[in-house]
């Protein structure tokens, strides 16, 4: 090493045996401290460290004071030292106050090196204005780190033995006479399932390894890139041109090198998840660097029975105090009916081709209540089939969803990335229900959307849960009927208004009154949804643990099929009580956007949407669905 007058700097090279005791593996741990004063100096000669160092060692952990406020992006200093370090590409891990005068001096900057548990504690002033840093430096090679969980191994054989080993399903097949035996039968099936599965695949602890944060990266991609720091310092150190062509060539290839498989791996990602819009949007946030935190997960003070007490408080509370705002009769003028000449008394049943086609073309989810996982499922469907269609169709017929179709595991999903994940309010409940269910949804929403299709049911202007309809459509139509008033020299005003736990607060009285009433659903039909919202039953699992059973009085389960339709019919009514007031809209799920355009010294319509707002409120309580205070202008 040199010596440097700009920094002091100390280095300790430590090397242990690598997991498999067969070479050596050496870690560079260096200790720097800047004095503040003059910088240019400071640049070169830290840039001349990293590049010799970079080039001999493999493992690189510098730690210490460096007085550059990389807090602040209109720092030269901290700008240019911030373009050197990505030239190096090393990395800088604190991005938090390290001094009592909230900045960032104390720096941690590695190389080869994986660090956890980075946390900062500050310090009272008579032990230092610095705060300490402390952090988990893995010490082993960047592989793949074991550790284990309970789990099945299936595989390429699996599907043979099931079946193989499958008892006779005769008794799956003949048609119950009675909700109660519907009941049985489809725990049964589930029972014979579980059981066969534990024959073929017994649940066993497994080993599984972590995955390595960038796998495009690989021993190829890592030797040309020493390369080409090498050849840079070759350059830098003689100036010679042909120095600077290697360079130059060398850090073409070494680009090209780790493009190739850095885009094959996310084009797999993407081809593997395309029906997954959750996966696809949070790979588009990492590509972009969208992303505003990482997921850190649930805290640790967070458990099961937390979460069910706080989601189940939460919808009593807020239902209670809609109660109590409650307007005991509703206007006539907020009161719409339809009185539809065509009805739907009964779905029809479903024959076994077109079953094996939903089925093929739904996502393969499996939770804790599913008997095997989906993926097996699907294999099996010429064997499972016939059972499957028969319970599917006998709660058709019978106007009854069997019980084990109407239980769900909780799962607490954070809201927003920015949000406190040690507050319980930041989740939102979503609901993991069996396949199974699923699959008797969607026959069931097939049929009702084709209903509300052909007879003209839905609510024009709602852009939520409905095929070629998004949150694209809902805002071209806004943004360009603002434009053509703008165009017009009006003014517009534009009110978002949105709605607390919308799908939570749902009244299922009030519900299977619009499904009659507004609708058309009666006889059998009807049956079937009364028997879909009665007697539902949930839990929260959460590490390893469930909470105690809840029974679910209210609201519509987040996660299933027929949930957003269903809130989309409850909230049909809105629509003609916005046109009264001539006020146009759009809608999109629970948020509304109403907006007026008109003449700039025009005063009426401003005093229309208001009536409008004060008539949604009243109708918005009269049926259990409180809007948020603020509104967004």
């Amino acid at each position: 090493m040199h010596t440097f007058k700009s920094f002091e700097m100390l280095a300790l090279n430590i090397t242990v045996p690598n997991k498999s005791k067969k070479s050596l593996v050496s870690l560079t741990l260096v200790t720097v401290y800047r004095p503040p004063g003059p910088y240019t100096n400071f640049l070169i000669e830290f840039a001349d460290f990293l590049s010799d160092l970079l080039v001999n060692v493999d493992k690189v952990l510098i730690v210490g004071d460096f007085n550059i406020h990389v807090d602040s992006a209109n720092d030269p200093l901290a700008v240019a030292f911030k373009e050197l370090l990505d030239s190096c590409g090393v990395t800088q891990y604190i991005n938090r106050p390290t001094h009592r005068l909230n900045h960032t001096l104390d720096l941690i900057i590695s190389y080869g090196a994986i660090l956890t548990n980075i946390d900062i504690i500050p310090q009272s002033d008579d032990v230092s204005d610095h705060h300490l840093i402390t952090c988990t430096l893995r010490t082993a090679e960047i592989s793949c780190i074991s550790r284990y969980r309970q789990g099945r191994t299936i595989t390429s054989t699996t599907k043979d033995s099931f079946v193989k080993n499958l008892p006779d399903l005769t008794p799956l097949i003949t048609f119950p006479t009675n909700i109660e035996s519907l009941d049985d039968m489809t725990r049964n099936m589930g029972t014979i399932f579980s059981n066969t599965l534990e024959v073929v695949a017994p649940m066993k602890l497994k080993r599984i390894n972590e995955k390595i944060t960038a796998p495009w990266y690989n021993n190829t991609t890592r030797a040309l890139k020493r390369e080409t720091r090498k050849l840079e310092r070759k350059w830098k150190q003689t100036q010679l041109e042909v120095f600077k062509i290697a360079w130059k060539e060398s850090a073409s290839c070494y680009k090209k090198a780790l493009k190739a498989p850095k885009a094959e791996h996310f084009c797999n990602l993407i081809e593997n998840n395309k029906n997954n819009p959750r996966f696809l949007f949070s790979t588009i946030a990492k590509l972009t660097n969208k992303q505003t935190s990482p997921d850190l997960g649930i805290p640790p003070h967070l458990g099961s029975n937390e979460f069910m007490k706080f989601f189940t408080e939460k919808i009593e509370i807020i239902r209670d105090n809609i109660a109590k705002t409650k307007p005991q009769s509703v206007s006539e003028e907020l009161v719409s009916t339809v009185t539809q000449k065509e009805k739907l008394e009964s779905f029809s049943p479903i024959i076994q081709e077109d079953l094996i086609k939903i089925i093929a073309t739904s996502k393969p989810t499996t939770c804790l209540l599913d008997p095997i996982p989906t993926t097996l499922l699907k294999e099996l469907l010429p064997a499972a089939i016939e059972p499957i269609c028969n319970i599917i169709n006998s709660s058709i017929n019978l106007g009854h969803v069997p019980g084990p179709f109407k239980l769900a595991v909780i799962k607490p999903l954070i809201k927003k990335p920015n949000l406190d994940p040690n507050e319980l309010g930041s989740y939102r409940p979503i609901s993991n229900l069996p396949y199974l269910s699923k699959i008797l949804e969607k026959v069931v929403s097939t049929q009702l959307c084709t209903f509300l299709q052909n007879n003209d049911m839905h609510e024009k202007f709602q852009s939520g849960f409905r095929p070629y309809h998004s949150t694209e459509t809902a805002l071209v139509r806004i943004t360009n009927d603002l434009l053509i008033a703008s165009d017009k020299c009006n003014i517009s005003l534009l009110v978002l208004l949105d709605l607390s736990a919308a799908f939570d607060t749902v009244d299922h009285k009030i519900l299977l009154d619009r499904l009659h009433n507004y609708i058309g659903i009666q006889g059998q039909a009807l049956q079937w949804f009364r028997s879909y919202l009665t007697d539902r039953y949930q839990y929260v699992h959460l590490k390893g643990k469930s909470s105690y059973l809840t029974q679910v009085n209210y609201g519509l389960p987040q996660g299933s099929v027929l949930g957003p339709l269903l809130f989309s019919i409850y909230m049909l009514p809105l629509g003609n009580i916005i046109r009264k007031h001539e006020i146009s809209f759009h809608c999109y799920a629970d948020d509304t956007q109403l907006y007026i355009s008109s003449r700039p010294d025009d005063s009426f319509k401003l005093s229309k949407l208001a009536e409008c707002i004060e008539d949604i409120k009243h109708w918005m309580t009269s049926n259990f669905l409180l809007t948020k205070r603020k509104y967004y202008l």
